[in-house]
């Protein structure tokens, strides 16, 4: 085996213009793999991030949607008039769901879960009037969903008694600061007075001009939920895994009806499918030219050494070992170009973050490359290289010793 190894760096060290020039064509291919991985998981993940990393909820569980009832029937016993009751959340509040709460959050991969009390109403502020969304959360368990905490720009993030936070947008609107009173109004006519504890800003506009979040157990009381909840919103750390728990809780709680935001972005969903293909096909596409840079190199190269490889059988060396020595050209050619690709691919993203960054200073998206990308890059073109060599092997070693001799 050594004396394999010790003959395949001679043959390469022979070739040294075809050697280099393959290795460089390796490299960059393992460079354009690197990037492109980079680049695309980097987009996904900032894309996910912003629509559905944090907001909305990967799960939700709701009222399900009552079945109209039969009033009447002919005579064949086909209905001819139903009735459906209000199916309005303020209606019929989601009622014990302590216990879902607590089997949910026990469940592999859920990060959290927590009720919600929502509701529609106005704000009144001098002449205007303005309908926003309240959301009644609690505070530590909502937190890890929607970062009220870290968002919070002015004031504080306590939501205890008549406290409420609201968006920037909605706060330069009707000129609140901490500390404002804010009358909110339903639409029967009922009102109360809350004080502004903080302002946020969730960078989503809609949300900032109408979100106003207060405690749970406040705005069920507002909107008379008798305790209950307007919904059960859960987090989990693969977002796309939100459908398999989804299906899970339907079995595990039939009386309320569960959804995933696979299910409602059914368009984002083939986008992000799309662009994982996408970037699996270009990846496949560079992996097949490197294995055809590689063959041919070697095919040329055993062209080449055919009388060294004449000689080395009339030698006695054998089929197996003449094999090898091409393997092991492909395999160190792959190697040796995975090495270079990993720092050119390297400097091509760290030379992407410098140039997306230089306007604002921040990059345009972060890009990062793990020590498992290099991995997996070398082991692949040290396994494409060997595997590329297979053939330029396998028509070496069926070379007949005497007739290369006799024929030069």
């Amino acid at each position: 085996m050594l004396f394999d190894i010790m003959v395949a760096l001679r043959f390469l060290r022979e070739g040294k213009g075809q050697t280099v020039l393959i290795m460089v064509g390796i490299g960059v291919g393992i460079a354009v793999q690197i990037f492109l991985s980079s680049l695309i998981t980097g987009l996904q993940k900032n894309l996910i991030e912003k629509t559905v990393g944090t907001s909305p909820p990967h799960v939700t569980a709701s009222q399900p949607d009552r079945v109209p009832l039969s009033l009447l029937r002919d005579s064949a016993g086909v209905a001819v008039a139903a009735s459906v009751a209000g199916t309005d959340a303020a209606d019929r509040p989601l009622r014990n769901v302590e216990p879902a709460l607590r089997e949910v959050t026990a469940f592999p991969g859920v990060t959290a879960a927590t009720g919600t009390a929502d509701g529609a109403a106005f704000v009144f502020q001098g002449d205007k009037s303005v309908p926003i969304v309240v959301r009644g959360l609690d505070r530590e368990s909502a937190d890890p969903i929607y970062r009220i905490t870290p968002r919070i720009v002015r004031g504080s993030a306590g939501l205890g008694g008549q406290a409420v936070a609201i968006g920037t947008t909605l706060a330069a609107k009707l000129r609140l600061q901490p500390g404002s009173p804010m009358r909110i109004s339903l639409a029967g006519g009922a009102s109360e007075v809350f004080t502004v504890a903080g302002i946020f800003d969730f960078e989503v506009e809609q949300l900032n001009e109408s979100w106003v979040i207060m405690s749970r157990q406040r705005s069920a009381a507002l909107f008379g939920y008798d305790g209950g909840v307007t919904s059960i919103e859960i987090q989990v750390r693969d977002v796309f895994a939100a459908n398999r728990l989804a299906q899970r809780l339907r079995s595990n709680f039939p009386e309320f009806k569960w959804s995933s935001w696979m299910e409602s972005n059914a368009s984002l969903l083939a986008a992000l499918q799309s662009q994982s293909s996408s970037s699996l096909m270009i990846q496949v596409m560079v992996i097949i030219a490197v294995a055809l840079g590689i063959s041919s190199v070697l095919a040329v190269s055993a062209v080449q050494k055919v009388r060294q490889i004449g000689i080395l059988k009339a030698l006695g060396s054998t089929t197996a070992s003449i094999s090898r020595i091409f393997l092991i050209q492909g395999g160190l050619l792959g190697l040796a170009g995975a090495l270079l690709g990993c720092g050119i691919g390297a400097g091509l993203v760290y030379g992407f973050i410098y140039g997306t960054s230089m306007a604002t200073g921040r990059p345009l998206f972060p890009l990062q490359i793990t020590a498992g990308t290099y991995l997996t890059s070398m082991l692949i073109a040290t396994g494409v290289g060997t595997v590329a060599a297979m053939a330029p092997a396998r028509r070496s070693a069926r070379l007949n010793p005497i007739e290369v001799i006799r024929n030069g």
